[in-house]
């Protein structure tokens, strides 16, 4: 732990700060998009500065907080923690889109792939280029391969290229040891919504959810608890 010269309640305000664009953002690149390409929306669209937040709104904006204040508990007031925290950001961003629409837009996923990458080229991340290379390369392969076989097999379509290329970013970030962590902490997160929708919201379990908030999750809880350590 670094002792950090930053209080917290200087991060909690840099947190809310942040968390207001965030959800703008989380409106209108969705709308953006289902715009440019014809789609027709899965819920009805309203301005968020007139429609009252959503409770998954507000939960964003709580998530966004306590990840200012760990990135600035754990690297003080630095670069590193600033950048951690856009790490942070974009992920919870993503989640969310992925919450309210199953998108994960390209706008998002690809500059967060590239991001890690040229940060750890850079020399200022964890990370050697290598490693992040082969991060980005496991995270996109090691999903992509099983769910295009079952859907040749199948004929079922597991999950969308935009999981994919999550996952590949996280990858870029933390390297391949730590992805299994993040696709276990993935699944488990994704299987436990699943099953309370299913016991409190009557939502059949074969009906699809979307994946990106449980990778989401994946990536900050190991971008903090760096489980994979112990086990390579």
């Amino acid at each position: 732990m670094i002792d950090h010269g930053l209080p917290v309640f200087v991060a909690v305000l840099m947190g809310l700060a942040t968390a207001v664009p965030l959800i703008w953002l989380s409106w209108k690149i969705p709308q953006q998009i289902l715009a440019d390409t014809h789609l027709r929306p899965a819920l009805e669209w309203s301005d968020p500065a007139i429609r009252g937040l959503h409770w998954q709104d507000a939960l964003l904006v709580l998530l966004v907080c306590l990840c200012a204040i760990g990135v600035v508990m754990q690297w003080g007031a630095g670069v590193t923690a600033w950048t951690a925290f856009f790490y942070c950001a974009v992920l919870l961003l993503l989640a969310r889109i992925d919450a309210r629409t199953r998108l994960l837009p390209d706008i998002l996923t690809l500059p967060l792939l590239w991001l890690g990458l040229l940060w750890n080229a850079a020399g200022m991340g964890e990370l050697p280029l290598e490693q992040a290379v082969w991060g980005a390369a496991a995270g996109y392969i090691a999903l992509w391969l099983p769910c295009a076989l079952i859907a040749r097999v199948w004929g079922r379509q597991m999950m969308g290229h935009g999981d994919f290329k999550l996952s590949a970013s996280i990858g870029a970030w933390l390297g391949c040891f730590g992805l299994p962590f993040v696709w276990l902490i993935a699944s488990s997160f994704s299987l436990l919504v699943a099953l309370i929708a299913n016991r409190f919201f009557g939502r059949r379990l074969r009906n699809p959810m979307p994946f990106g908030p449980g990778l989401a999750l994946g990536g900050i809880l190991m971008l903090f608890f760096d489980w994979s350590e112990s086990f390579f």
